[in-house]
């Protein structure tokens, strides 16, 4: 059980580290736009059918896999695409893309914009970046971080959110054991919970930053 947890944590401190980004990595056929299959070893530079640049319908990794695109995409440990157009799925840690416009699997699922499905334990969208809300759709199972609907066990957001803990800023439909939303007149809430127009009081910190400005 200990080595369960200890390499559940290593995936979902490992997979988001691989932020999609450059492609740059060359191939034994090398210069196509679009290639049907890549089949790369993982970890080990250029040993790949094509390039990483090169747009595919099935990629295949080894171990790791990175690619401009695919159509369907399976790796052993990480899958790293730019661009996910139908199924992602590494066997093992997780999945990353700049943009999900399929189904993303894994135990941690990273999308810079995800205009699809992540199902995992940890689907998240923001990397120190602002989530755009016309940038995420659904996302299920585990702790999930988005702007759409949530159904999972920790939902973080401001729209529809069913699961186990919910937690809202205001504006959000809440259904589960726990629920708290700084806009209701309950805040902490068990089974149901909803923003009920009550204005949130700002921190000790915002009044006294404002107090130093109405002085000025």
């Amino acid at each position: 059980m200990k080595k369960f947890i200890l390499v559940l944590l290593t995936a979902l401190l490992f997979a988001p580290a691989l932020s999609a980004g450059d492609f740059d990595d060359k191939g034994l056929l090398t210069g196509w736009r679009f290639f049907p299959l890549q089949l790369d070893a993982g970890l080990v530079k250029s040993r790949k059918l094509v390039d990483e640049e090169t747009n595919t319908f099935i990629s295949v990794g080894l171990l790791l896999l990175e690619q401009k695109s695919a159509v369907l995409s399976v790796a052993l440990l990480a899958n790293r695409l730019q661009n996910n157009y139908g199924i992602q799925l590494p066997l093992f840690l997780g999945s990353v893309t700049d943009n999900n416009y399929g189904i993303s699997f894994g135990w941690d699922n990273f999308s810079k914009k995800c205009y699809g499905i992540q199902l995992g334990v940890l689907n998240h969208c923001f990397a120190g970046e602002k989530i755009e809300p016309q940038h995420e759709r659904w996302q299920f199972l585990g702790m999930n971080i988005a702007d759409r609907v949530y159904l999972g066990v920790v939902n973080i957001s401001d729209k529809l959110q069913i699961g186990l803990c919910n937690l809202s800023p205001g504006n959000a439909f809440q259904i589960g054991l726990l629920n708290y939303n700084a806009r209701s007149f309950i805040p902490w809430c068990p089974v149901i919970n909803f923003d009920m127009g009550n204005e949130t009081k700002p921190s000790a910190k915002e009044d006294g930053q404002k107090k130093e400005t109405s002085k000025r």
